[in-house]
């Protein structure tokens, strides 16, 4: 009888630690919550005790003063808006429970480049009624599997509104509603303190299968199928990328392809994955603040906080303005950005035991409103600040969403930053969410080398 106790008590105890795998699933009470507290999302629908954020009142769903337009410039949502005081090295101490790690080290590294103008909070995030409504029917049966690193039970929506692990948070983010398709002339550029730059135009074509209604459902487990040709500098042109993400990368993982205009060949990319090298400054998994599979960290969630994020950021995606002038050196141009106070879910990924990655330690700040990513401190092995990463969600109300945004990356350790994702600059195209969605014959690797010609 003792033998058998200890037995089933060692076996209740490995279930119960297995908690990513077994997690989700909401009760039908939890679910109830996303029409009365919470926002559909999962998000307070409450502001705070001092009114400094305001309640969540449905977001912005209309079309900005002036869209569309040639250039596909989508304008500040909120041009009369004032700044309500700002953060610099000098008075930082005053507001430091309210700031990232990241934010703090580049305020005292960089600070005639690095300041915070703080605006009023404007909870704009909202996505369509039909993600709202399946978000609400997949909660009962989205669930982690894999141990964390895939999900199932989930299609077109946020699989875990109401999050109880880290696992989950990273998910919400991965599988965050960023329209079904979209197309622009991206930029991305790297800025050095000494103001050497360089920067990279691209044509780029992303589909989400994942929230395509018009696909039959054994076709929408690819979570992005991106397509990228580089269009400049000229040294570069016709270099490409084709990419798919899935929902359980334990079982299916990334597949991707490279295209060399100067060998006309088509090669498997296996390594476009993880901690591999991109640009002088960053990582492939550093693309959207965090792409592809979460298998290599341990994430731990470490509650929620108020956090000065950047919010609203529409200029920074402005075809209208000058790359060169955007780019100055410590950071983009300061007083271009706009910061509020938004509640943010906050992560620590720790690298697995017997795992490798140039990043030991990353702590992400999760918007609540929209679960993009919107803060990432990254630490090298001996525990030091190396990386800051702020996010820059795009506002485009005629979807609607907030996101599919860019992201800027400073290395404190080589003195510069990576800004991606971006279109702002005269020879770039605002992104265009409204474009017929193409057959699945468009990323295929000999899509990819038709247009690398």
């Amino acid at each position: 009888m003792i033998k058998k106790t200890i037995i089933l008590s060692c076996f209740l105890a490995l279930v119960c630690s297995a908690g990513p795998a077994i997690a989700g699933q909401l009760s039908a009470d939890q679910i109830a919550r996303l029409e009365k507290d919470l926002t559909p999302v999962g998000a307070e629908r409450a502001g705070n005790a001092d009114g400094t954020i305001p309640a969540w009142t449905g977001g912005l769903t209309e079309p900005l003063p002036g869209w569309p337009n040639e250039d596909n410039y989508r304008p500040n949502p909120y041009p009369n808006d004032k700044v309500l005081f700002t953060i610099t090295k000098d008075n930082m101490d005053q507001y430091a429970d309210k700031l990232s790690g990241g934010a703090k080290a580049l305020l005292k590294a960089y600070p005639e480049a690095f300041k915070m103008n703080i605006y009023p909070t404007r909870r704009t995030a909202a996505c369509p009624q039909w993600v709202y409504d399946n978000i609400k029917k997949n909660a009962a049966t989205a669930k982690l599997v894999a141990g964390g690193d895939g999900v199932e039970g989930v299609m077109g929506s946020i699989p875990f509104p109401i999050p109880e692990n880290g696992h989950e948070v990273i998910w919400n983010h991965l599988l965050r509603f960023p329209g079904v398709y979209r197309t622009s002339n991206m930029t991305e550029n790297i800025t050095y303190t000494n103001n050497r730059k360089m920067t990279w135009q691209w044509d780029q074509m992303i589909h989400h299968p994942f929230y395509d209604r018009n696909l039959p459902e054994e076709k929408r487990d690819i979570i992005i199928a991106v397509l990228s040709t580089v269009t400049a500098p000229p040294r570069d042109s016709g270099e490409g990328i084709l990419g798919w993400d899935y929902i359980n990368p334990a079982k299916i993982p990334r597949r991707a392809w490279q295209y060399d205009p100067g060998e006309r060949r088509v090669r498997r990319a296996p390594n476009l994955a993880f901690d591999t090298p991109e640009k002088p400054l960053n990582v492939i998994d550093q693309f959207d603040f965090y792409s592809g599979s979460p298998e290599r960290y341990d994430w731990k969630l470490v509650g929620k906080k108020e956090m000065y994020i950047p919010y609203n950021n529409n200029e920074i995606y402005s075809p209208r303005q000058d790359l060169d002038t955007v780019t100055t050196p410590g950071f983009v141009k300061w007083d271009l950005i706009r910061y509020e106070l938004h509640r943010v879910w906050m992560v620590e990924a720790t690298l697995k035991e017997g795992k490798r990655h140039l990043f030991a330690k990353r702590v992400f700040g999760v918007d609540e409103d929209s679960w993009n990513t919107m803060t990432q401190d990254m630490y090298d092995g001996d525990g030091n600040l190396w990386r800051v990463g702020l996010g820059f969600p795009l506002v485009a109300p005629e979807v609607p969403v907030t996101g599919a945004g860019g992201y800027i990356s400073v290395d404190l350790k080589k003195d510069g930053y990576w800004l991606s994702s971006t279109t702002v600059g005269k020879a770039a195209r605002g992104w265009v969410f409204s474009e017929k969605t193409p057959k699945s014959s468009m990323y295929t690797p000999a899509e990819l080398r038709r247009r690398g010609r």
